[in-house]
């Protein structure tokens, strides 16, 4: 990357002396006649109304490399007619949305104007999006910045997809806007090896776990009371309650409407539906009890596994889950707004309850039956990353620093455009403009919490204006895992890592969606992650934690 960093300054301050008129006689000219040269040509640009911006490029671009380079990009688009190209790519539950390219313009106005580039917008539906990514990012097409939630951080790092953001000072230099942004303990847990290849968005850190959402028209129609089950009447957003009660509204839901699915059942239901921790990022070796101990335990042995997987196996067995629900890999939210569907699992957070409402396109009841926790990998878990392969990394992380600290670009590409798709509402928050809904608007993918910094955006109604406050609350309030930061190196072990997730894939579905009985399916698979190696990957990732808990001071 030192090369590439070291054309993109040449090559810029080649721009520069071009763009002032310098050096283009013969020999030297003394610093006199270049000074009267440059206020001659700046003397041309004001009386000809030249209102390129290439005074202020050239001022600026004297003491700072990150105006340097965007200079470089502005003289390059006006001697081409084309502006370079930085591609984002992201995934929504849906696909592309139909505005897409009206939005990509928008935020292009912004891009062109302090960037000098032009962004495209990669959006692909989460079905496809790892399989597509990976492909893009393997055979050297262009992808420049991309999100490795469902690739996995350390896959990614290890497939050699994750440029180092520090290396020739790459994010201190032309990204210091995202640095500070984000906490540095933030930064910090994101480090493989003291290396950093992701940062994090404004989020969520904490998770509610066990958060079961249900159609509001399905609970009122079966005469349900949830209005008087808030703890706070003034913030109505999730219910406390237990798997019992969970179990009897089910019962009734499945005999007021035989014809529907009770359940949209999907392969969370230990990620979101448990406070269990898989340390280093994947389910061979976790912690059970992440808030008290870092010992790495076998979680398919465990009674929680069993229990949970018995509690799916008996919904499936009364007929709450779709027998399609193997091959059927549509989104639970989708699912539940097909009309087909009454209820899902995720986790919760502060204002979930309008964002799950938003995707499932209709009121959706929250309810909450574990405890709030902060995971180790819940820094790690939704990162943004260069590619490894990108031709420009400059321009890369400076578009990264514009979605990251510039209102106007969070908004376009969390909401969309002002008075197309949302309004302004008297009181600060906003809502649909005008014959607009969740059915019809060409940009709402609900995927806020995805993006890099929805703390700079406009807050929805429904939502209390103080939410991020809240969600800084619920972040610090939550129970934090005693690994949390923790990354394990799994490169060793690769081999066995593919065994144990080839077994893994082939048993869990059928499993955690309750097609199988849970004695018989759990101890076949544990048989056979044996025989792949997973004792001995259990062991070394137990070392890898308690080589990193001495480092870290962490008993």
């Amino acid at each position: 990357m030192k090369k590439r960093l070291l054309a993109l300054v040449l090559g810029a301050a080649l721009a520069l002396s071009l763009l002032g008129g310098c050096g283009s006689g013969k020999g030297d000219k003394d610093s006199a006649s270049q000074e009267t040269e440059k206020e001659s040509v700046e003397e041309k640009e004001e009386e000809s109304g030249d209102n390129s911006g290439t005074k202020a490029d050239r001022e600026r671009a004297d003491e700072d490399p990150a105006a340097l380079a965007i200079a470089q990009r502005k003289a390059d688009a006006e001697k081409n007619g084309k502006y370079q190209k930085v591609v984002f790519a992201f995934y929504n539950w849906t696909g592309r949305p139909a505005g897409t390219d009206r939005i990509q313009e928008k935020l292009n106005e912004h891009f062109r104007e302090k960037l000098g580039l032009e962004v495209e917008i990669l959006l692909m539906d989460s079905a496809s999006y790892t399989q597509n990514a990976r492909l893009m990012l393997s055979s050297g097409e262009q992808i420049d910045i991309f999100n490795s939630c469902p690739l996995g951080y350390t896959a990614c790092v290890n497939d050699g997809y994750c440029l180092d953001l520090e290396e020739d000072d790459l994010i201190q230099t032309y990204g210091k806007g995202i640095l500070d942004t984000i906490s540095a303990d933030y930064i910090q847990a994101c480090r493989i090896n003291n290396i950093l290849y992701g940062i994090p968005q404004m989020r969520d850190m904490a998770m509610a776990p066990g958060t079961y959402c249900i159609g509001q028209e399905y609970l009122d129609g079966i005469g349900y009371d949830y209005t008087s089950l808030y703890e706070d009447p003034r913030v109505q957003d999730v219910i406390y309650t237990d798997y019992e009660t969970l179990d009897d509204i089910f019962s009734q839901l499945h005999e007021k409407y035989p014809d529907k699915y009770v359940f949209a059942v999907g392969d969370n239901l230990i990620s979101q539906g448990t406070g269990v921790d898989p340390v280093g990022g994947d389910w061979f070796g976790v912690l059970l009890d992440p808030a008290n101990s870092l010992t790495v335990e076998n979680l398919f042995t465990s009674d929680l596994f069993k229990e949970k997987c018995q509690m799916v196996y008996e919904w499936n067995q009364k007929g709450y889950i779709s027998k399609d629900a193997l091959t059927d890999d549509t989104a639970l939210s989708a699912k539940v707004k097909s009309g087909s569907y009454m209820a899902m699992m995720a986790q919760g957070k502060p204002g979930y309850k309008t964002q799950i409402s938003g995707e499932c396109g209709s009121p959706m009841i929250v309810f909450q039956t574990e405890e709030d926790i902060m995971k180790s990998s819940a820094v790690t878990g939704i990162l943004w990353h260069i590619n490894q392969g990108c031709e420009d990394p400059v321009a890369a992380i400076q578009v990264m620093e514009l979605l990251y600290t510039d209102p106007d670009v969070s908004n376009l590409i969390i909401w969309g455009e002002e008075g197309t798709e949302y309004v302004e509402t008297p009181d600060g928050h906003i809502t649909f403009a005008q014959g607009v809904n969740a059915e019809n608007s060409e940009w709402y993918h609900t995927m806020n919490w995805l993006l890099p910094n929805q703390y700079i955006a406009h807050i929805w109604e429904g939502d209390s204006l103080d939410l991020w406050e809240r969600m800084e609350e619920f972040n610090d309030n939550s129970v934090k895992s005693k690994a949390l930061g923790f990354t394990f190196d799994n490169s060793e072990y690769a081999t066995e890592y593919t065994a144990l997730t080839n077994v893994y894939d082939e048993y869990i579905k059928q499993i955690m969606y309750g097609f199988v009985d849970p004695e018989t399916g759990i101890a076949q698979m544990q048989e056979k992650l044996e025989n792949a190696g997973l004792n001995d990957y259990i062991a070394a990732k137990q070392k890898a934690l308690d080589d990193w808990a001495a480092a870290n001071g962490v008993n």
